[in-house]
């Protein structure tokens, strides 16, 4: 067996060359255009989720690589299928879990496809593990302040929307053991009401250990088969119950703050009234600037723009994000 430092060096430079792979290069711009809707600086976010995968993967890929992991081809194609299908009916169910552990009770129960059960849920968990730890050290660094209509009631608080491309190298095959590099996208998709947003994000990172190493012992020690993938599923769904329940819980116990400032009048001749604005409404940013009060909006209120996006909430839509592109005008817009 190569020594750690070989295993390392080998994986940085099988991931490099898969860097500029048109598979890669199209997880890339996939991750730049979820970025380019949410987010003020999308290149910078689509770099940093790349540097922080690459670590990811590299750290998975030696994982794999001493415990001798080996996965068929045909494996990997059939868990790809069925998580493509499922996230058709919710796009949380791409997750590896949902179509690796679906697939190990499809081969237990009609004995095809011939499955590696042990392998295919120490890979589950392995990824499970690395995605808690990007949450930890990356998933609060793209926050945004929102507000939510929950049930009815208007809550504020923060959304989470990070996305890492995850390259790792395997081993496939059946008579002749290769190495294959696989690409990965990890998405951490969450919001948090009346709690800080790093501590959302450590919870979260807690969670997925547990279940990640939970997963990977009853993997070990589990005689009967059935058990490690009905866990994988159990697990995975009580993880985003547990979720639900705390954010439930603290809606029905903070009350409403919304941050910004209120529209007591709309000019006739204006953007504010091209984007719908209304008296009453609360304009809560100007081209990601946050308002928080009258003086945060003075000096924007005497400049025209010909490009402006605005956030506002109004009491029976939510919130509403709009964008003016056109001749320079003013926002025309009046607040107390």
């Amino acid at each position: 067996m190569y020594g750690l430092y070989q295993i390392v060096l080998f994986t940085i430079l099988d991931i490099v060359k898969g860097l500029v792979s048109p598979f890669f290069i199209l997880i890339a711009l996939i991750i730049y255009f979820q970025y380019y809707k949410r987010v003020e600086k999308p290149i910078k976010s689509t770099i940093v989720s790349i540097f922080y995968g690459i670590i990811g993967g590299a750290i998975a890929t030696v994982v794999l690589i001493y415990l001798r992991i080996y996965i068929l081809p045909l494996q990997y194609i059939y868990i790809l299928s069925i998580s493509l299908v499922l996230s058709m009916m919710d796009s949380r169910f791409i997750c590896f879990s949902y179509g690796g552990s679906i697939l190990s009770l499809i081969s237990l129960i009609f004995h095809y496809p011939e499955i590696d059960i042990y392998e295919l849920m120490i890979v589950i968990s392995l990824l499970h593990a690395i995605e808690g730890l990007l949450i930890l050290i990356n998933g609060n660094s793209q926050k945004m302040f929102n507000i939510f209509n929950i049930k009815g009631q208007i809550k504020d608080g923060y959304e989470f929307n990070r996305f890492w491309p995850i390259p790792f190298v395997i081993f496939i095959g059946d008579t002749m053991i290769k190495p294959f590099l696989l690409f990965a996208i990890v998405s951490y998709g969450d919001f948090t009401i009346g709690r800080s947003p790093k501590k959302k994000s450590l919870e979260t990172a807690i969670y997925l250990f547990l279940y990640s190493s939970f997963l990977f012992i009853i993997t070990m020690i589990s005689p009967y088969k059935f058990i490690p993938p009905m866990f994988s599923l159990i697990g995975h769904e009580f993880i985003i119950f547990i979720n639900k329940h705390r954010e439930k819980r603290n809606l029905n116990s903070k009350k409403m703050i919304i941050k910004g400032v209120n529209v007591t009048d709309v000019s006739y001749i204006g953007i504010g009234r091209k984007l719908g604005i209304k008296r009453g409404d609360v304009i809560l940013k100007v081209n990601h600037l946050q308002l928080r009060d009258k003086r945060d909006f003075i000096d924007l209120s005497y400049k025209d723009f010909n490009r402006v996006k605005i956030e506002y909430f109004n009491h029976k839509r939510g919130l509403i994000k709009k964008r003016y592109i056109g001749k320079k005008a003013p926002l025309g817009i009046k607040i107390s």
